[in-house]
């Protein structure tokens, strides 16, 4: 067991930073650490309703001090600027100045944002929905109050479920706009054929305009340029793709081509043992008993297993492997239909699947859950459950199985 006093630094302060910081907390609060939490903003923000922000649902308040109360966790408002793994600190750039704070133990939950280095103008004239920044999510929330009930051609980069959201939310908030998806595949093709029937036909509905295997030259300050000619827009919304903060690739971490630090089974970083990495930042070297992919749940689940490995750590016990089991997945379709899929346990959905209200409802009690279930961690230490928990193992029985039969013939 751990006897020196010990830094455990947690970058962001998402889904996968907070309950990271609120399990470890309680089960290291015995022994003699600092955990400090770092983020950005102030409050937390719920990354799966940006889309309801954009077009003017209120967020609900959540400061971030508040969601930590009652526990060890120190939290600090500032931007994290540079990671020096050598030294074993980070610089934070904060309201007082700059600060550097050293660590024996980091955990990298900074999630991911919409890439604007793909294609040329995005990053001058193309909105994201991000939660700060220029042309965010508050930006394009003006200016769709500034047009009111006045035409408004809208144009949305991206078929998966971001753009697919941002589409439908925009079109049944301003039924009066002309809204157009562009996609360089197959719109919605990432659930299979059956779930992409039911995009087609709410896009077809409300009377989005689909442009399939579409290429974005650039984007200029009234549209965006396909191979196929222009398509003008007072508004271009770019969803086409996310990508984890440079920070670690700019440290020297081992990281993939979206900036995600290679982890092992633990959620260590393969370069810095005494770096994790959850949620979205973490690119997992092994399947974790099923696919990953950029979700709020797999950023629960991971901060909640990187937690459980450090305090086993610092309790000189032994860490276990991150498995889990998906549940299902809820994708808006504008502000009155949904689909709403189960997809256990390996994320391939279920022939069985909701339209309309009933979707409506099932995401909603998701999204609430997600963000309910850390204020009952922090009430009820360990209530965040999980199932999937032996999957990895099973995994790697069947594996150590077909080897051994292979080898015998």
């Amino acid at each position: 067991m751990t006897t020196k006093p010990q830094n455990i630094l947690i970058l962001g302060g998402g889904c996968g930073g907070v309950m990271t910081a609120l399990r470890l907390a309680h089960k290291t609060r015995q022994l003699n650490l600092t955990i400090t939490l770092i983020n950005a903003l102030d409050h937390f923000v719920e990354r799966c309703r940006l889309h309801e922000q954009a077009t003017g649902l209120a967020p609900t308040s959540r400061p971030l001090i508040q969601m930590l109360r009652g526990t060890r966790v120190r939290f600090l408002q500032g931007w994290v600027t540079t990671l020096d793994p050598t030294q074993q600190c980070v610089h934070v750039q904060t309201a007082d100045g700059e600060q550097q704070l050293a660590y024996d133990y980091l955990v990298n939950a900074l999630g991911s944002s919409v890439n604007r280095q793909t294609v040329a103008g995005v990053q001058e004239y193309a909105y994201t929905l991000d939660p700060y920044g220029d042309l965010t999510t508050a930006a394009l929330q003006a200016k769709l109050v500034a047009y009111g009930q006045d035409p408004l051609r809208v144009v949305v980069v991206g078929g998966g479920a971001t753009g697919i959201e941002a589409a439908t939310q925009i079109k049944g908030s301003y039924p009066h706009s002309t809204v157009a998806l562009v996609t360089q595949g197959k719109v919605g093709a990432f659930k299979g054929p059956t779930v992409q029937r039911h995009f087609v036909e709410a896009l077809t509905q409300q009377q989005i305009t689909i442009h399939e295997a579409a290429r974005v030259i650039r984007v200029e300050p009234d549209g965006v340029v396909l191979g196929s000619g222009k398509l003008a827009a007072d508004i271009v919304l770019w969803a086409g793709g996310f990508i984890a903060s440079p920070l670690a690739r700019a440290a020297g971490v081992q990281v993939n081509a979206q900036n995600q630090m290679l982890v092992d089974p633990f959620l260590r970083s393969i370069s810095h043992p005494n770096l994790y990495a959850v949620g979205d930042a973490a690119s997992p070297m092994e399947e974790p008993g099923a696919p990953v992919r950029m979700s709020l749940f797999t950023a629960m689940v991971s901060g909640a297993q990187a937690a459980e490995n450090l305090a086993a750590l610092l309790h000189g016990q032994a860490q276990q492997p991150w498995s889990f089991a998906w549940y299902g997945q809820g994708i808006a379709l504008g502000p009155h239909d949904a689909v709403g899929l189960a997809a256990y346990p390996s994320d391939q959905p279920w022939p069985f699947i909701v339209r309309g209200k009933w979707a409506v409802r099932i995401r909603g009690l998701f999204v609430w859950y997600l963000v309910a279930a850390l204020a009952f961690e922090r009430r009820w230490p360990g209530s965040f459950y999980w199932n999937g928990r032996q999957r990895y193992a099973q995994q790697k029985r069947r594996q150590l199985q077909q080897t051994q039969t292979a080898s015998r013939l």
